[in-house]
């Protein structure tokens, strides 16, 4: 599972008034969150390690500037997570 982030309207008017009261680290951040931003995508164009990603994340979201939703595998994605038997397949698709 995923985690996205969005800038919320609190989170759009600090960073269209840069706000002073917002650390800077922060609004560097929230200016690159948009809708559904991955925070991989953020490690990558920060260069930040993930903890320091996250943990601007959390104080983003504390402070109302940024939401998130989670993202599940849907039924359609492959999960490679698991192991399988080359003859269950085998047998599967004989099966048919």
């Amino acid at each position: 599972m995923t985690r996205l982030y969005t800038r919320s309207d609190a989170g759009r008017k600090a960073w269209d008034t840069q706000n002073s009261l917002v650390a800077l680290d922060c609004r560097r951040v929230l200016g690159l969150v948009g809708q559904d931003t991955d925070p991989r995508d953020l490690r990558a164009k920060l260069g930040w390690s993930e903890s320091a990603v996250n943990d601007i994340l959390e104080e983003l979201q504390d402070s109302g500037l940024v939401t998130w939703v989670d993202t599940a595998p849907s039924e359609n994605e492959l999960d490679f997570t698991g192991s399988f038997n080359v003859d269950d397949l085998r047998a599967a698709r004989e099966n048919k």
